[in-house]
């Protein structure tokens, strides 16, 4: 392998690394408590490192939230794949199988990010994406004194707000993903599905998918965010509903699509 390639591989795995580290901080300890020192420690890397790979520490909680959200995005691609297999119902109970788990692991993350307005326009500009396309394809690394300037430049950027080339707290920039781009993706992909098995006449043309969508997609974080706050005990005695995410997921879906499956 060439010098060039070995160094980008192991660029790639340190940051890796560190993202791993920086997700199962933050679900250990929540946004606000999780520190880049516990996060470096974690990774088995020098605080510093971690500026090699992420504008500042927001850039890296973003990044975070975007490996997080890669699971949803996984979870809506095989369900799209599924059209006209299997039966609709198997297909919605599997998704939303995946969600109550997926919600489950967003909701910690998600409380300060509802009150930081650049990250919630990074989300809407389908932030995450871009982030896992940039890091698929990541620049060389540099080496020596390179490095260490550009360390300190966006350490520098950290403390003022700004690192120069990166827009306000690390949030990625460029132009809008579109209506159906973002937290909204997860929504539109659901549709997207329905609509198949409508026009494969194995969901009644009286179904209104955007709104079978949300009561599923609404239902699964209904779940997650009880489960969470009240504990899977409180759950079950006092709101009634399955504790395990597949028992839940099966009567859910059973009850959303009373009366619309042909």
């Amino acid at each position: 392998m060439a010098a060039g390639s070995t160094a980008r591989a192991a660029a790639g795995s340190m940051r890796d690394r560190i993202l791993a580290a920086a997700v199962e901080v933050i679900r250990a300890r929540g946004i606000v408590a999780a520190t880049t020192k516990e996060i470096a420690r974690s990774a088995g890397v020098s605080e510093g490192s971690l500026y090699n790979h992420f504008a500042n520490k927001t850039a890296l909680f973003a990044a975070a939230l975007g490996e997080v959200t890669g699971t949803a995005r996984a979870a809506m691609a095989a369900l799209l794949a599924s059209a006209g297999q299997g039966t609709v119902e198997e297909n919605l109970v599997r998704l939303a199988s995946d969600m109550v788990r997926f919600y489950g692991e967003l909701l910690p993350m998600t409380g300060p990010v509802l009150a930081d307005p650049e990250l919630i326009a990074w989300l809407r500009d389908d932030g995450p994406a871009r982030a896992r396309a940039r890091a698929a394809h990541p620049a060389p690394p540099r080496s020596g004194q390179a490095q260490t300037d550009a360390a300190a430049k966006t350490r520098a950027g950290a403390e003022s707000g700004q690192d120069g080339a990166s827009p306000p707290h690390g949030a990625p920039g460029g132009p809008p993903g579109g209506p159906t781009a973002g937290p909204v993706m997860g929504h539109a992909a659901l549709i997207g599905y329905l609509e198949a098995e409508q026009r494969a006449g194995r969901l009644s043309p009286d179904a209104a998918p955007p709104f079978l969508a949300a009561a599923l997609l609404g239902g699964c974080q209904q779940h997650a965010f009880l489960t969470r706050l009240a504990g899977a005990d409180a759950v079950a005695a006092g709101a009634r509903l399955p504790a395990a995410p597949e028992e839940f997921a099966a009567r859910l879906v059973r009850t959303v699509l009373a009366g619309h499956l042909r």
